[in-house]
């Protein structure tokens, strides 16, 4: 593994316009982090649209992505 910065993006789940561009503010982050080679963490609640950011993400840019399953929503048991 190369050795880069790491970047943490909260709601970085793959996420759609229907002109085909980034639909979510933290997946269109990822994708700004990720072009400049960082590896990410990846977080939302969504197994499926993290996932498929990840092979997007690593498919694109080359980099190592980790989706992490959760919700940091205030007021939710986030222990």
């Amino acid at each position: 593994m190369q050795e880069r910065k790491v970047c943490l993006i909260t709601g970085g789940g793959k996420a759609l316009l229907k002109d085909g561009k980034p639909g979510a503010i933290g997946y269109g982050i990822a994708h700004v982090f990720a072009a400049e080679g960082y590896n990410l963490v990846i977080t939302g609640r969504n197994v499926k649209k993290l996932e498929s950011a990840k092979e997007e993400l690593e498919s694109l840019y080359g980099i190592e992505v980790l989706p992490l399953q959760g919700d940091v929503a205030a007021g939710n048991d986030n222990e």
